[in-house]
């Protein structure tokens, strides 16, 4: 795993929580990370451990 890369993914999909807020956008952050696995599938599981540790600070 590229530690870099999870900082990345974990701060994109960060932003897009908050601007799901402001833009009430549909999007699930699920289909979000399908979207960026689709985009970089080199990356999967840095960007799935980025969707895991996102979930883990909004769940507590």
């Amino acid at each position: 795993m590229n530690p870099q890369v999870i900082e990345y993914y974990e701060s994109l999909l960060k932003f897009e929580i908050m601007q799901k807020q402001y833009t009430n956008a549909s999007q699930t952050l699920r289909e979000l990370v399908e979207q960026y696995v689709g985009q970089d599938a080199v990356h999967k599981n840095d960007i799935f451990t980025a969707y895991t540790n996102v979930m883990k600070e909004l769940i507590g």
